[in-house]
């Protein structure tokens, strides 16, 4: 790659998708009925928070645009799957970069003042640098999610160059500075450090500042999930909800280029050869690129995994680049009057979606994967392992999991994108990680209750020499003719009977 093609390269149009993936901790139950209802009684909880806007089930016309564009496309992907699955679109919030601020003061992000932080909030709102995000959360009956947060930036004056539309995408990865509006405000818990969130600042009614990553967030949402909050009493009357902490969700990303100058032509093999380094730095986040060896570039960029003309999709480690094409335009003109959408946009996000939701797919089986592989974790480490539960269990990783065996779409390009998909994130070993996990699971289930049948066993033989030594006793006491009133007599023929049967057993079981 020669530095004159890099500094050539400039992105005027771009969408960014920041995706944590997490597990909600759900209580096992010896039947199904408890898993069954996990979209459902998770959905009353959601309808009930503040940030709620709407969802798969909301009338079509009352979605709003990304929500809708987004659930068509996941019905006509991944139809076979559909059903499975429960979409939500929460109110937007905005974003700015706080790195020009850290390092002008030269500190740390929680080291900000209040002061400092509604200065950086000022100079982003003087610079036009506030990003608006719309928060999108997927859940999957297994007891999985994505949080989802979509961006778009253009600017087609200039362009991005490549370092900046990298240090664009790593703004979701980081500590930033984020507006939070009064619903998602709601939902902070009363102790923010223990969350990462330092310093809430509210200069104006409707507008909170702080500073937080969006893996913060999604981590609040998450907890949120859970059926029930800690009580804390902080006095005879007043109480504090306190959030239980789950576990930390999983981040990845989706890079996509709609406009860039120069603009693919058909041969993307070529274009991507003559750019591949801010390209693949764009893509995987990688502010390095430029040191980045010749065969992690070949290796990642000549792996094109799209079936469309249009489009070019790359994987590259926690994250994709979706690259398009001049032909991007003439496809949308001709696809806008059939879809029947308002926009040209809309269009693009219809577009991106299709490989979007197979990547939900892939990272929704990894995390269903770790769920169960957690969750008989947990039933081996209980002190007094329950079959019902185990059975349980492994009925829904069954019932979970079946679907990603038989393929969740009935279009052979699709089938082929996730079988390489899933290769590339190596689900097949956590799938053989999880049948190993299984099959200890069951060898301990049966050596546990083998051993409990055997100590009953055990105790059964005891009990019955005992009882055959009383009666050995008894006719001793017949045959020399001993009487209850001979109490000493008597009592010592009866414990030395029971001993001699004990001794005869405890010699036969010495020596067979």
């Amino acid at each position: 790659m020669s530095k004159v093609a890099e500094a050539s390269l400039r992105v005027l149009q771009m969408h960014i998708i920041w995706r944590d993936t997490f597990i909600v901790d759900r209580p096992m139950t010896g039947s199904r009925h408890g898993t069954n209802d996990f979209l459902e009684s998770t959905r009353d909880r959601i309808i009930n928070l503040p940030p709620y806007i709407a969802d798969r089930f909301t009338r079509r016309n009352d979605q709003p645009d990304p929500l809708r564009i987004i659930e068509r496309a996941s019905r006509n992907v991944a139809r076979s799957g559909y059903g499975n699955l429960i979409r939500y679109q929460f109110a937007p919030l905005k974003m700015a970069n706080l790195q020009p601020t850290l390092s002008r003061l030269r500190c740390p992000p929680d080291a900000l003042s209040p002061e400092e932080i509604e200065f950086a909030a000022g100079e982003a709102q003087e610079l036009g640098n506030w990003i608006e995000i719309t928060p999108l959360l997927l859940l999957h009956k297994a007891g999985v999610g994505i949080v989802e947060y979509l961006a778009t930036l253009y600017n087609h004056r200039e362009g991005y160059t490549p370092d900046e539309a990298i240090a664009l995408v790593r703004l979701g990865i980081n500590p930033q500075l984020l507006c939070l509006p009064d619903e998602w405000h709601s939902l902070l818990p009363p102790n923010l450090a223990d969350w990462a969130i330092h310093c809430v600042v509210d200069p104006a009614p409707g507008h909170h500042l702080m500073v937080a990553g969006l893996r913060d967030l999604s981590h609040i949402l998450t907890a949120r999930l859970k059926p029930s909050a800690r009580q804390r009493r902080l006095g005879k009357r007043k109480k504090d909800t306190m959030l239980a902490k789950p576990m930390r969700p999983l981040g990845s990303t989706t890079v996509v280029l709609e406009e860039v100058d120069p603009m693919p032509g058909g041969n993307f093999a070529a274009y991507v050869a003559e750019y591949a380094g801010p390209l693949r730095g764009i893509g995987a986040m990688d502010t390095y690129y430029r040191e980045r060896s010749s065969w992690i570039v070949e290796r990642e960029l000549t792996d094109n995994l799209s079936t469309d003309s249009e489009t070019a999709v790359y994987l590259l480690g926690n994250s994709e680049l979706i690259l398009f094409n001049d032909q991007l335009k003439p496809v949308v003109a001709s696809s806008r009057p059939r879809l029947g959408v308002p926009t040209d946009d809309l269009v693009v996000l219809y577009m991106f979606m299709h490989y979007q939701v197979l990547m939900e797919w892939t990272y929704l089986q990894g995390a269903i994967l770790r769920a169960y592989i957690q969750r008989l974790d947990a039933l081996v480490a209980s002190p007094k392992p329950q079959r019902s539960l185990m059975i349980g269990t492994l009925q829904g990783a069954l019932a979970d999991l079946v679907q990603y065996q038989e393929s969740i779409t009935p279009y052979a390009n699709r089938i082929e994108f996730l079988e390489r998909a899933s290769a590339y994130h190596k689900l097949d070993e956590l799938g053989d990680r999880f049948e190993r996990k299984q099959e200890m699971l069951l060898n301990y289930a049966s050596e546990y209750h083998d051993y409990r049948e055997t100590r009953a066993t055990e105790f059964l033989n005891w009990l019955a020499c005992i009882l055959t030594g009383a009666a050995l006793a008894d006719l001793i006491h017949t045959m020399v003719g001993i009487t209850p009133e001979q109490h000493g007599l008597y009592l010592a023929t009866t414990g030395g009977s029971i001993l001699l049967v004990l001794a005869i057993l405890a010699i036969v079981q010495r020596f067979l």
